[in-house]
């Protein structure tokens, strides 16, 4: 699936990156701005000749690697920050590569060597009752991120309010966490440009994951969804033209992509408190109650899903834990 072309910005570019196999997310989205220097938002995921390719698209708009100044990345998953370390060597001078302290340790050598697994992931597969063949799955398929990406030392922490500026360009960061603690978005404030990463995507509502490392967060009360909620209210303040996603094509209608989401979750909330009204079950045996189908992968973003509507369901006294498991047993109240 094609996307329609970005609308020509000045100073701006999009490079958007066709996944090679069949997914809901279509594309991965770059982009770099300013007249030269440049600053890089994300940087993909290292698939074999994406390197290349970006280098490429890079020389058609008048630029080289050397010209980046900075990599901003919107959150640390592997499919925005994966290549960063490729295009750091690549470019041959010192870059500052910027990331929220939250979600530094998505890039970080520790994680790599724990294979994108941990004590925290067998802990809430056990508690979600995921059964140990599906669980094999799952850790299967997080083996296969570690392939994308490759760990960067040199890192600097960005926060909310931080401004970066070079020639033909203004930015503003704003901390928006829920689908990460470390998501951020970046407003140009002169071309009313939001770069959302996966805060917003036109077409798929982004999903709030379970932090499975809550115990090192700054706020140890941290909820990813009512979070996400908040940072939509926050985004919805700003006045914007054009938001430029992670994934897919760019939105002009930011208010009612807003509305849309909520709307999607207060559904969500009321399809797993609908599913535990049958009998109280473990997350994993919702499952098929919540999602039509789930694509051979996603379990664990589908009980990552129902395990983050299901902490607004208690929070609003509309559901408990009944038995603390593992697995964990809720009820519908």
């Amino acid at each position: 699936m094609s996307i329609k072309p970005f609308p020509e910005i000045e100073n701006i570019g999009a490079i958007p990156i066709p996944l090679p196999v069949e997914t809901q997310l279509i594309t991965v989205n770059l982009y770099y701005i300013g007249k030269g220097p440049i600053t890089l938002v994300d940087t993909g995921p290292k698939f074999p000749g994406l390197l290349e390719f970006v280098g490429e698209q890079l020389r058609t708009a008048g630029f080289g690697f050397e010209d980046i100044e900075r990599i901003i990345a919107t959150h640390g998953h592997v499919d925005h920050t994966g290549l960063t370390a490729e295009i750091l060597k690549a470019a041959g001078n010192s870059i500052d590569f910027h990331i929220h302290p939250e979600d530094s340790w998505l890039i970080s050598e520790d994680r790599h060597q724990e294979y994108m697994w941990s004590k925290e992931a067998d802990f809430l597969t056990a508690q979600a009752g995921i059964p140990d063949n599906e669980v094999e799955k799952i850790k299967n398929r997080f083996a296969y991120f570690k392939n994308l990406s490759d760990p960067v030392d040199n890192i600097q922490f960005l926060t909310d309010g931080d401004k970066f500026s070079g020639n033909g360009y203004h930015l503003e960061v704003i901390h928006t966490p829920g689908h990460t603690a470390g998501s951020v978005c970046l407003y140009e404030p002169d071309q009313k440009i939001l770069f959302s990463g996966d805060n917003m995507i036109k077409h798929i509502t982004p999903n709030p994951l379970v932090d499975i490392r809550k115990y090192g967060l700054q706020n140890s009360d941290y909820q990813s969804l009512p979070t996400f909620l908040k940072s939509l209210d926050n985004i919805s303040k700003l006045n914007v033209r054009y938001v430029f996603s992670g994934h897919g094509e760019y939105m002009d209608d930011t208010h009612q992509i807003i509305s849309n989401y909520k709307a999607h979750h207060r559904r969500r909330m009321d399809q797993v408190r609908q599913a535990l009204k049958k009998e109280s079950r473990p997350i994993y045996q919702l499952i098929d109650d919540v999602f039509p189908v789930v694509p051979e992968g996603d379990v664990f973003l589908a009980v990552s899903e129902i395990a983050v509507h299901l902490e607004v369901l208690i929070n609003e006294g509309r559901a408990e834990l009944l038995e603390p498991g593992p697995p964990a047993l809720f009820r519908a109240l």
